[in-house]
Parts: structure tokens; C-alpha cells; sequence
């Protein structure tokens, strides 16, 4: 497992995965652009508010210290050695990771981060499954307490994809929930996989061995640390909910800052409601990080608040901005974490082959 995780990391892919990225973003904020009224946009930016951009500056900061602390309370409690800074490189790394692959799929950076700073892989397994279920149940509530109440600015098909969402986050949820409290009947169908004796099906039988009996013993740790945070450890449990709602919460009232940062006065609940939204239905969009679908999203759902608040010209620079403070920065910083900490290992691993020789 440690062995794939590295090389699923490797330089090759990581500028695969950011060059899709940038190419999606780039479409995603010209269709965003193109629903704005460009010709106000000089107008918008030249009475932009800096105080406000330093505000969601601070929100997006909140928004990875809280992610940080999130990784970090499960970490110490199985490696004490590992420091905050450690929970929030990791962060950074997950935020870069889920950027640049398809559905968001961040876990690998905090598994290769804190499996180089020698916390156990199971038990990184087992925070990234407790957070992510935190993450499900929290957009869920929020975003079921959006839809019942149906903004009349919304468009009704955003609601019907919501309420369609629910159905998918419910699934998922219980998906995790089975491989948090019964993580093994994922061997089930490795398991009864049948290879034919014969000599060409030898290897390939060999690395389905090696493969079952790796999960195994994977399964069978984080099952003992599965136990020991919802036994002897519950507040830690709770407090990972609260440091999620931390997350989200930075990146919702960020949001509302950036309406303010460019000058407009849309009512403060709804901006928050429409931020619910979108987290809701990109968080398991197929593009790398959500790009193209995010931006373009946002500009649709803002776009009405935008132009009661009195910044009609500006749907697409508030798609960039939010995008900037939510996304961009984070990718960008988690990279520079992820590279650093790749090329140490490959300074390492010359070094290690020049000695054997």
C-alpha cells in the first residue's frame, strides 16, 4: 500500500494532474466571464475593497489551520512525535492532491505526508475515513436544511440536483460507515475470485495473494484504531466535527466577504446558502478540484445576488476570487509541500542506491 501511494505521487502525474487543472479553470472562468456584464467590470474592480480581501485572506488561513487541527487530534494520539506543522502540511498536501485528480480525491496527500513523518499507514487510513464521514454528515445537514427551506432565487433545478445529491451522499456515507465499523467485507470480492491453475495466471495470482493478505493486515489495524477513537477517544471524534464545520464555515462567510471586497450588499444568508450549494454538489464533480464546474457554477448561482446587490459586472470576477481564496492558493501552497517533500525523498533514494553500489 505504502509502495503504491508513492508511486501514484510520483512528478509525472503530479504535472498531469495540474495541467488538467489549469485547463479546466481557464474554461470554467471564460464561461463564468461570459455571463458577466464586462462592461462594468473596470468600474467594479477600481472600487474594490482591499480590507475586505484581507479579511477572506484570513478566512482561507481559518480554513486550513482548521483542516490542519482536524488531521492532527487523530495523529497525535497514535505518534505523539508529530507536531501540528506536521497535520498541517498534510492538509495542505490533501487540499493540492484533491486539486489536481478527478472527484476530489485528496486522501493520498495526507498519507504520504504523515507516512513520512512515521505515522502508521492504518492509522492515517482511519483519520481520513472519521473526517470524511464528518465532512458528508455536516454538507448533508446543511445542505437538507438549504433545500427544505428552497431560496426563491435559486433556480428549481439546483434544488432538484441537490435533493438528487442527498441520495448520492446518503450512499456514500453508508459506504463509509461499513468500511469504518465492518472494513472487511471489502475482501469479500477479492476473495472469491476463482484464478484458473495455469501458468499464465501465476503472477497474476501471486499479486492477488500479496494484495489480499497487504488489506488484511491493513483492515486489521485500522479496526483496533477504529475501536480505540470511538471507545477511549469520543471527544476527539467530536471535536473533528466541529473543527469540519470550521472548514466550511471559513469558506461559506469567505464567500460573503469577497461580495463585500467587490463592493456589493447581497444579504448575508443567502450568499451562505448558495455557498452550501455548490460545496454540496461539486464536492464529487469529475473534474480535478471541481475546476470549469465550480467557476461556471458559481457564476450561475451568484449571479442574481449579484446583480440586487449592485455589482452586476461582477459574476466573474467573484467566481475567480472565491475560486482564488478556496482553491487556487490552497493547490499552489500544497504543491510546493508535495514537491519538497518528493524530491526529498528522491535525494534520499539516490543517495541509499550510490551506497549499495
Amino acid at each position: 500500500m505504502k509502495e503504491f501511494v508513492s508511486r501514484s505521487l510520483n512528478p509525472k502525474n503530479f504535472a498531469r494532474g495540474i495541467l488538467i487543472f489549469i485547463l479546466c479553470t481557464i474554461i470554467g472562468l471564460y464561461l463564468s466571464f461570459l455571463r458577466s456584464d464586462t462592461a462594468n467590470i473596470g468600474v467594479v474592480l477600481r472600487s474594490m475593497d482591499g480590507r475586505f480581501l484581507l479579511l477572506a485572506a484570513l478566512f482561507m488561513f481559518c480554513d486550513w489551520l482548521s483542516g490542519g487541527a482536524r488531521l492532527y487530534i487523530f495523529v497525535r494520539k497514535m505518534s505523539p512525535h508529530v507536531t501540528f506543522l506536521h497535520g498541517l502540511r498534510a492538509n495542505l498536501a490533501t487540499i493540492c492532491i484533491g486539486g489536481i485528480t478527478p472527484f476530489q480525491t485528496g486522501g493520498l496527500g495526507h498519507l504520504y505526508i504523515f507516512n513520512r513523518a512515521g505515522v502508521p499507514f492504518s492509522g492515517t487510513v482511519t483519520t481520513g475515513v472519521i473526517s470524511f464521514i464528518g465532512t458528508l454528515t455536516f454538507l448533508m445537514l446543511s445542505t437538507g436544511y438549504v433545500v427544505q427551506r428552497a431560496p426563491d432565487f435559486l433556480p428549481k433545478a439546483i434544488t432538484l440536483v441537490s435533493q438528487y445529491s442527498l441520495l448520492m451522499f446518503a450512499l456514500t456515507l453508508s459506504v463509509f460507515l461499513i468500511l469504518l465499523i465492518k472494513p472487511e467485507t471489502i475482501l469479500l470480492p477479492l476473495t472469491r475470485i476463482q484464478l484458473p491453475e495455469r501458468r499464465g495466471f501465476r503472477l497474476a495470482a501471486n499479486l492477488l495473494d500479496r494484495l489480499i493478505l497487504t488489506l488484511e493486515n491493513v483492515i486489521g489495524e485500522h479496526k483496533a484504531f477504529t475501536r480505540m477513537f470511538v471507545t477511549e477517544h469520543k471527544l476527539v471524534c467530536l471535536l473533528s466535527f466541529v473543527f469540519t464545520m470550521g472548514i466550511y464555515m471559513s469558506r461559506f462567510v469567505g464567500g460573503y466577504v469577497v461580495v463585500r471586497a467587490l463592493g456589493g450588499d447581497a444579504p448575508f444568508w443567502h450568499v451562505i446558502a448558495v455557498q452550501v450549494i455548490i460545496s454540496f454538489v461539486t464536492i464529487f464533480a469529475p473534474s480535478p478540484g471541481a475546476s470549469g464546474i465550480s467557476e461556471f457554477l458559481i457564476a450561475i448561482l451568484m449571479k442574481p445576488l449579484l446583480v440586487s446587490g449592485g455589482i452586476a459586472g461582477a459574476t466573474g470576477l467573484y467566481a475567480l476570487i472565491t475560486r482564488f481564496f478556496t482553491t487556487y492558493c490552497g493547490v499552489a501552497v500544497g504543491g510546493i509541500v508535495l514537491m519538497s517533500q518528493l524530491t526529498k525523498d528522491l535525494r534520499h533514494r539516490k543517495e541509499n542506491e550510490e551506497i549499495e553500489e
